[in-house]
C-alpha cells in the first residue's frame, strides 16, 4: 500500500483555478475568523460566548489560542480569545492551546465551509492537537453565530400505536415439557407460558411510554456537580480529591428532584426527564457542546433539548470543565503523550477511560443485607481508628457519599407521602394509587438505609443504589449483576407458607410486575452520544448487564424461580437494555434451562447472550481468582466476566484494532490512512523473504500498539486516581473498606483492566493467504499482493477469486487456520499480561468489538482475506461470512480456541433462521442442540440473531413498523432501526444459517 503524502497541496497537478484557491485560502479563512470575531465582539446577544457572569463565581472570560494549519505548517490562520474579545490573524500563533491540522488547503476550505468536522476526523483529513474542549467550544460559538443562538427545530416523535392499550404483545413460548428438579421450587410451569404482556397492564403502559418517548438531554446532574466544584474553588478547598468527589455526590443526590410519575411502580429517576441523556462534563460531556443548537434536528438518534438545558450547559457548566476533564488533565500532565494522541486518530485504538471507568458491579447482596446506614457506621468507626490523614479522609468520604443516598431516599419518601395525600376521589383506582404511594413512602423511608426485608423493598433499594451510582460515574457497562440469585431469597419469603393457589399466583404475578418495572426503570436514561458516536457505537445504550443462572460458589446450579421470572420479563419486554446475559454450566444446569434460553432468543430475536461456565470459570481461576469467587461472576458491559462486588476490572478499558497492526506490517510501520510512520521499522514487503519474517513483523507492530494502548490506559487511570476517585462505588464494594483505599487506587480484592481485540478473524484469514499464496505456493509475490490491495482488487479479479475460493479460512475447521489463530492469541495474551498495570493487576484480553468492527473497517484498506476497502471487519470472534462455512464448522472452530487465553471473553455471533415449516418446539430443540454441543466442546460464549435478511431489509424501508426489532451487534443489543446504515448493512450481510431439517442434516 502506498502511503499518502503529508500534504496534498503539492501532490495535485498545477491548475490556475486550484493555484488561485490555494493562494487565497489562508486569507479567506482569516477573513471568516475576523467576521466571526466581529459578530461576537459587537453583537450584544452573542457577547456572553466570550465574557459571562456565573451565579457562583461571577464574571469570567473565555481564554484560548487556536491555530488552523496545513500538515506542513506553511499555510493557515489563527484565533485568539482573551480579555472578553476575539481577534484573528494569518499564520501560526505562539503557545497554542489547540492546533487543527489539515491534510491540505482543500480540507481547510471544507472545514470553514461547514463540513462535518468529525467525519473529517474519522477519515483522518483533519488532526487535532491540544485541548479538544477548545474545539468543542469553537464549534458551539460558530453554530451560535450562524443560527443567531436559535436552536434548530426537532421533529416530533409519532406515538406508535397511539394508545398504550393497543400496544401489541409479542408471542410467548410453550410450557416446559419437564420442569427440572432442583431449579424450580414454586412455579408449576417454570417457562410461565400462560402469561403475556396483556396480563400486566401497568407494565404495558410503562413500556408504551418508553417506546414513544424521545430521549432528552438533562442538565440537572452537570449543573449540580459544577455548582459543588465552583463552591469548593471559591472556598479554597484543598482537601483530597476523594473528599471533593464525595461532596459532589452528596450535593447532586441531595438536590436532585425527587420524581415519582403517575404511572411509576418504583420511586426515583436517574435524570429529570422520562428518558434522559446523562452529561458528565468532567469526562467526555463537552463533546456535545458543538451540537447544543442542532442535536434535536440531527438525522440519527436526535435528542430533545430545552432552552434551559442549552443555557445551563453552554454558560454554567461546560466553560468550567475545559481544562478540568480527564483527557485534558492527562494530556497536560504528561506533556501531550503520543499514546493519547494516537487514541484521537481513532483508527488504531479507542480508550474508554477518557469517558468512563465504570465497567464493574456493586456488591448488592452486602448492601441489601446490611443497609447503607450500617456501612456508613463502619466507615465512621474505621475513620476513628485510622492512623494517617489520607486514610481518615477516605473513610470520611465514604460517609459523605452514603449520606447523599439516604437523603435522596428520604426526599422521595416525603414526596410520595405528599402525592398520596393529594390523590383525589374514593373509587378503586384512586384508592389503589393512594395505597401504592403510601407503600412507596414507607419503603423509601426504610431502604436502602436499612436492610431490605421484602421483595418490593429489595427491588426499590437496588434501583435507588443503581441510579445513585450514575450520579458519581458515567454508566458505561455498569452491571446490575446476578439479579436472579440475589432476589430469590426475598421471593422465597413472599411465597413461604402460602398454600392458597390464588394467593400464590397473585404473589408470583406481583414478582413478575416488580422485575419488569425495574427493567423498565433501567431504560430511563442513556449515555451521551455525540453525532460521531452514532458512527462508532451506533445503537448502543448503557449496556447494564443482568446475568442469570450459572453456578453457586460451591459449584451447584444457581438457576432458581427468579431466573425463570426474569427470563419471562425478558421475553415480554423486548428491551435492548438491560443487556441480559445467561450462564450455563454443562453437566450441572438442566436441559430445560438450556431450552428456555434458546426459546427466549427465538422470541426476542437476539437475547440473552449465552456463556459457558465450564470455560469462563477456569479462565478466571487461571488469573488468580479463587474458585468460589470465579463461580460468582457476572457479565459487565458486553460480555466480560467480573467477580461480583469484589473485582474492579474496567473490562473495556480499550478497543484495539488488530488489522491496523497488519496494515503497518505491510508498510514498514506506517499506517496508510494516517499517512506517516508511527510504528517500528519492520521492513518493506520486498525485505520480508519468509512467512516467519512477515509474521514477526506483524507481531512487532501489534506488540507496539498493545504497549502504546496500555501506556495510555495507565496514564488515564492515574488521572482518575488524582482527580476522580469513586467513594460511593468504594462504599458499595468489598475490599476498599478493609484496605482503606478507593477502588481507583487498587482497593478492590481483584484489580484488572480488560481489552477488546477487534478484527482477529480478518487477520487470521489474511495471514493464511500470505502464508499459502506468497510463501508456500509461490503464486505471487508480496509486492504484487500489496498492489492489488492498493487497487481494492480492481484489475486483480482473478487473484480475488483465488483468495475467496482456493485458500482456507478460519471457521472451516482448517488446521492451518487454527494454528495461526492460536499463535496470534498466545502472543496477544503474553504481551498484555506482561504490561505494567497502574493498579497493580493484569491486563485481560478478549475478542469482541461492540460496533467498532464497522468503524475500524470504514477506515481500513482492502485485506488479503478478500475483504474490500471500507467494509466492516468480522464482529467479535466470528468467522467471516466470506468463509462460507456451515454453523457446525464455525462452532467447532471457535470452540477449538483456548479459553484460558481470552479471560475477557469473546463474542461469537450466529445468525440463524428457522425453517419455514418447522414447529416452535423443533426450532427450540435444534437451537439447544447446537448450543449444547458448542458448550460441551469448550466454547466460551455465543449469541444468536434469530432473524432473516428479508425482515432486516423491510425494517430499513419501513422503520416505524419495526421500532422494537432487536438485534445483537457484538456483545450488546440494539434496535435495528436506530443503527447507522453501515452497521445495518453489516448485520444484513452476516452469514445466515438455516435451522431447517435439511440444513441440519447437511451440517452433520
Amino acid at each position: 500500500m502506498q502511503i499518502a503524502a503529508q500534504s496534498s497541496t503539492h501532490a495535485r497537478r498545477w491548475r490556475p483555478t486550484v493555484w488561485l484557491k490555494d493562494r487565497l485560502t489562508p486569507a479567506l479563512v482569516t477573513t471568516k475568523l475576523a467576521a466571526l470575531a466581529a459578530m461576537l465582539n459587537y453583537r450584544p446577544s452573542l457577547r456572553h460566548h466570550l465574557r459571562d457572569v456565573h451565579p457562583v463565581v461571577g464574571p469570567h472570560a473565555f481564554r484560548a489560542r487556536m491555530q488552523f494549519l496545513t500538515w506542513d505548517g506553511r499555510s493557515g490562520a489563527h484565533a485568539i480569545f482573551e480579555g472578553g474579545k476575539m481577534r484573528a490573524g494569518t499564520g501560526p500563533v505562539d503557545s497554542p492551546d489547540l492546533t487543527v491540522r489539515f491534510k491540505g488547503l482543500e480540507e481547510m476550505r471544507r472545514f470553514f465551509a461547514g463540513a462535518d468536522t468529525f467525519e473529517m476526523l474519522l477519515d483522518n483529513r483533519v488532526v487535532i492537537e491540544g485541548n479538544l474542549s477548545h474545539l468543542f467550544k469553537f464549534g458551539h460559538i460558530s453554530a451560535a453565530v450562524t443560527l443567531q443562538n436559535s436552536k434548530l427545530p426537532g421533529k416530533a416523535r409519532r406515538a406508535t400505536p397511539e394508545r398504550w392499550q393497543d400496544l401489541r404483545a409479542h408471542a410467548v413460548g410453550e410450557p416446559c415439557p419437564a420442569p427440572p428438579t432442583g431449579e424450580v421450587e414454586h412455579l408449576e410451569d417454570p417457562y410461565l407460558a400462560s402469561y403475556s404482556l396483556d396480563d400486566f397492564p401497568a407494565i404495558k403502559r410503562l413500556l408504551w411510554r418508553y417506546r414513544n418517548t424521545q430521549p432528552a438531554i438533562c442538565s440537572e446532574r452537570p449543573r449540580l456537580v459544577t455548582e459543588q466544584k465552583l463552591i469548593d474553588q471559591k472556598e479554597g478547598a484543598d482537601d483530597p480529591a476523594v473528599m471533593r468527589q464525595a461532596r459532589a455526590v452528596r450535593h447532586v443526590l441531595s438536590n436532585k428532584r425527587p420524581i415519582i410519575r403517575d404511572d411509576d411502580l418504583l420511586a426515583g429517576t436517574t435524570t429529570s426527564k422520562r428518558v434522559g441523556v446523562m452529561i458528565y462534563p468532567e469526562l467526555g460531556g463537552t463533546g456535545i457542546w458543538p451540537e447544543l443548537l442542532t442535536v434535536q434536528a440531527r438525522q440519527l438518534n436526535p435528542y430533545e433539548i430545552g432552552d434551559e438545558e442549552i443555557e445551563v450547559l453552554g454558560r454554567q457548566v461546560f466553560p468550567f470543565w475545559i481544562e478540568d476533564n480527564i483527557r485534558e488533565a492527562t494530556r497536560s500532565e504528561n506533556d501531550q503523550p503520543d499514546a493519547l494522541s494516537l487514541d484521537e486518530r481513532i483508527v488504531l485504538y479507542f480508550m474508554w477511560k477518557t469517558q468512563a471507568a465504570s465497567h464493574t458491579v456493586l456488591d448488592l447482596p452486602r448492601v441489601l443485607s446490611r443497609g447503607v446506614d450500617d456501612i456508613q457506621d463502619e466507615a465512621a468507626r474505621r475513620e476513628r481508628e485510622a492512623s494517617d490523614a489520607k486514610t481518615r479522609a477516605f473513610y470520611r468520604a465514604l460517609q459523605i457519599a452514603c449520606e447523599g443516598i439516604t437523603i435522596y431516599a428520604q426526599n422521595l419518601a416525603r414526596h410520595a407521602a405528599e402525592l398520596a395525600a393529594r390523590v383525589e376521589g374514593d373509587g378503586p383506582e384512586a384508592e389503589q394509587r393512594r395505597r401504592s404511594l403510601q407503600e412507596m413512602a414507607r419503603i423509601c423511608a426504610r431502604v436502602p438505609a436499612r436492610p431490605a426485608q421484602t421483595l418490593h423493598e429489595a427491588v426499590q433499594a437496588i434501583w435507588l443504589l443503581f441510579l445513585a451510582m450514575h450520579q458519581e460515574s458515567m454508566n458505561a457497562g455498569m452491571a446490575v449483576g446476578r439479579l436472579d440469585v440475589w432476589l430469590n431469597p426475598y421471593l422465597e419469603r413472599e411465597l413461604a407458607g402460602v398454600t392458597d393457589p390464588q394467593e400464590k399466583r397473585r404473589r408470583i404475578e406481583a414478582a413478575i410486575e416488580l422485575v419488569c418495572a425495574l427493567m423498565l426503570k433501567l431504560t430511563d436514561h442513556l449515555p451521551l452520544v455525540p453525532d460521531v458516536g452514532n458512527r462508532l457505537f451506533g445503537g448502543s445504550s448503557g449496556n447494564q448487564v443482568i446475568t442469570l443462572g450459572g453456578l453457586t460458589p460451591d459449584g451447584k446450579s444457581a438457576v432458581c424461580d427468579m431466573t425463570w421470572i426474569l427470563l419471562k420479563a425478558t421475553e415480554m419486554l423486548h428491551l435492548r437494555d438491560p443487556n441480559i446475559n445467561a450462564r450455563f454450566a454443562p453437566g450441572v444446569s438442566s436441559h430445560a434451562y438450556l431450552r428456555r434460553l434458546c426459546e427466549v432468543n427465538l422470541l426476542t430475536n437476539a437475547t440473552p447472550s449465552l456463556h459457558n461456565d465450564a470455560a469462563i470459570v477456569p479462565a478466571l481461576v487461571e488469573q488468580g481468582f479463587s474458585a468460589e469467587h470465579a463461580r460468582d461472576w457476572t457479565a459487565t458491559g458486553c460480555v466480560e466476566p467480573t467477580s461480583c462486588g469484589r473485582h474492579f476490572g474496567h473490562t473495556n478499558c480499550m478497543m484495539l484494532n488488530m488489522v491496523a497492526a497488519f496494515e503497518m506490517a505491510l508498510n514498514d510501520g506506517a499506517h496508510p490512512l494516517l499517512g506517516y510512520r508511527i510504528g517500528p521499522r519492520t521492513g518493506q514487503p520486498g525485505d520480508l523473504r519468509t512467512f516467519d519474517a512477515f509474521f514477526a513483523a506483524y507481531r512487532e507492530q501489534l506488540g507496539w500498539l498493545i504497549d502504546k494502548s496500555t501506556e495510555a490506559n495507565n496514564m488515564l487511570g492515574r488521572t482518575h486516581q488524582r482527580l476522580k476517585p469513586t467513594p460511593l462505588l468504594s462504599a458499595m464494594f468489598t475490599g476498599p473498606m478493609e484496605s482503606g483505599k478507593d477502588v481507583t487506587e487498587g482497593g478492590a480484592i481483584y484489580n484488572t483492566s480488560g481489552a477488546a481485540l477487534v478484527g482477529l478473524s480478518d487477520v487470521i484469514d489474511s495471514l493464511l493467504v500470505i502464508k499459502q499464496l506468497v510463501y508456500e505456493r509461490g503464486q505471487l509475490d508480496l509486492e504484487t499482493l500489496v498492489a492489488a490491495l492498493d487497487a481494492d482488487f480492481a484489475g486483480h479479479e482473478t487473484l480475488l477469486a483465488r483468495i475467496l475460493n482456493k485458500v482456507p479460512k478460519f471457521g472451516r475447521g482448517d488446521p492451518a487456520a487454527l494454528e495461526i489463530a492460536r499463535q496470534v492469541m498466545d502472543f496477544v495474551f503474553e504481551r498484555f499480561q506482561s504490561r505494567e498495570h497502574y493498579r497493580g493487576g493484569k491486563y485481560l484480553p478478549g475478542y469482541w468489538s461492540m460496533s467498532n468492527h464497522v468503524a475500524f473497517g470504514l477506515l481500513s484498506g482492502a485485506l488479503p482475506s478478500g475483504r474490500r476497502r471500507g467494509k466492516p471487519f468480522t464482529p467479535g470472534l466470528t468467522p467471516s461470512h466470506l468463509s462460507r462455512s456451515t454453523l457446525t464448522e464455525q462452532i467447532r472452530s471457535v470452540a477449538g480456541l483456548d479459553a484460558l487465553k481470552m479471560p475477557n471473553n469473546i463474542a461469537f455471533n450466529v445468525k440463524v433462521v428457522p425453517g419455514g415449516h418447522d414447529t416452535h418446539t423443533a426450532v427450540v430443540d435444534r437451537m439447544a442442540a447446537y448450543l449444547g454441543a458448542y458448550f460441551e466442546m469448550g466454547g466460551m460464549q455465543l449469541q444468536f440473531n434469530v432473524v432473516d435478511t428479508d425482515t432486516l431489509r423491510a425494517a430499513v424501508d419501513d422503520p416505524d413498523a419495526h421500532r422494537d426489532l432487536l438485534v445483537r451487534i457484538s456483545g450488546y443489543n440494539a434496535y435495528f432501526v436506530e443503527l447507522n446504515p453501515d452497521i445495518q448493512r453489516e448485520v444484513i450481510e452476516r452469514a445466515e444459517h438455516s435451522l431447517g431439517i435439511s440444513a441440519c442434516a447437511d451440517s452433520r
